[in-house]
């Protein structure tokens, strides 16, 4: 990719690190930036598998349900962006929350081809028992982060993924 083709971010924070570093520098940065990304990654999951798991379902599965609790109607692909899984992924999950009779799926639309998400009556329950992602480490601890910082962030990130080539998302959240 050339320095035209590359995002605007991603070159101003390159030019950052090439006019005060050298290469080693640039590769031990980009280790202590891999190792610190892993180690959240690492804590996020921590978090995810530490969910009580007496109500049998993944922290995923949670997590869905969760977000169908605080945007009832929304469609399939707005969830599938929201969490960040493959559309297939995501009517697998809900394939499993709607055979435990959690959720339903409803079709209004004239041409039926829109699909809406609503919690059923059990699901609605179960949501309430349990804490909404809101409540996590993680989100209490980027709410602590100075606005500078996790503007920063936020650009770094955004950057990281620009290269990678991942698409964005749907802003559904």
């Amino acid at each position: 990719m050339s320095e035209k083709e590359k995002p605007a971010s991603v070159v101003k924070s390159k030019r950052k690190l090439s006019g005060t570093q050298s290469g080693d520098a640039e590769t031990s940065t980009a280790e202590e930036a891999f190792s610190k990304v892993l180690q959240l990654v690492r804590q996020v999951q921590v978090g995810m598998q530490n969910i009580d798991p007496s109500h049998g379902l993944s922290g995923s599965q949670l997590w869905a349900l969760w977000h169908i609790s605080a945007h009832p109607g929304q469609r399939v692909s707005e969830l599938a962006a929201t969490l960040h899984i493959h559309l297939s992924t995501a009517s697998n999950l809900l394939d499993k929350l709607e055979a435990r009779s959690l959720i339903r799926r409803e079709r209004r639309d004239a041409d039926n081809r829109v699909v809406r998400l609503y919690l059923a009556e059990p699901g609605l329950d179960l949501v309430k028992s349990i804490p909404g992602p809101m409540q996590g480490h993680l989100r209490r601890a980027l709410r602590d982060v100075p606005a500078p910082v996790l503007e920063g962030l936020i650009e770094g990130v955004g950057a990281v993924l620009d290269l990678m080539g991942e698409a964005p998302s749907l802003d559904v959240a």
